[in-house]
């Protein structure tokens, strides 16, 4: 006699086409909300509502609205990147330099953005933690450290730690975006001006110039 399978209870699980989807209509959902509201006042019944389910089906696809909001993080940090990968510049120098500037520019082209990402307290403990712990994007942040590296190659900063300087220039860069977003009418004067003044300033503070370097080395004459 042959045997009939047994019937599996509950709905049955989605093409993982289907899944894909619907967790990027989700994202694209909360994305929109926490711009628009802020990510605390978003509810997940909220975000439901938007998507068009009931909350219970938002749970079969993330855990928390932690882990949506690290989704949105994705979202924007790919954007970034995919920004600063296509820049060329003649010289090693010069492409750190519009790095940089690329970089600075997209949060302050879309300042909300950088307030979810950098400014949103945690919605649960240590969340920011797993997620540098976590995400394959955090790793992309070392193109930085690349560009200064091949800097290092045509002889510039030789005897600096390449990670030392590019995480340095972050913070510089982190500094600048901070203060003009959160401060934003305070007189700054020309922000952009500000911005390169202050970021080949650091840049040049890791360069000997030679002639400092030969009056270091060679004994002043005596008259």
């Amino acid at each position: 006699m042959k045997r009939v399978p047994a019937k599996t209870r509950g709905r049955p699980r989605l093409a993982e086409s289907d899944e894909r989807q619907t967790r990027e209509r989700i994202v694209a959902a909360a994305r929109k909300l926490f711009l628009r509201d802020g990510v605390e006042a978003v509810s997940m019944r909220n975000l439901a509502s938007e998507v068009g389910c009931s909350p219970m089906a938002l749970y079969r696809y993330f855990g928390s609205k932690q882990e949506i909001l690290w989704q949105v993080w994705d979202v924007f940090l790919g954007e970034l990147f995919a920004r600063l990968e296509r820049i060329q510049a003649p010289s090693p120098r010069e492409r750190l330099e519009r790095l940089a500037f690329a970089y600075l520019d997209y949060w302050l082209e879309h300042p909300e953005r950088y307030l979810i990402v950098f400014l949103q307290k945690d919605l649960v403990p240590d969340a920011t933690r797993n997620y540098l712990q976590s995400s394959p994007l955090v790793v992309r942040f070392q193109l930085l450290t690349r560009a200064v590296q091949d800097a290092q190659a045509q002889g510039l900063w030789a005897d600096q730690d390449a990670g030392d300087i590019a995480q340095g220039l972050l913070c510089v860069l982190q500094g600048l975006a901070l203060n003009f977003i959160t401060l934003a009418d305070y007189p700054w004067g020309d922000t952009t001006e500000l911005s390169r003044q202050t970021v080949r300033a650091y840049l040049c503070g890791f360069a000997e110039p030679a002639a400092v370097s030969e009056r270091v080395k060679r004994p002043a004459r005596r008259g």
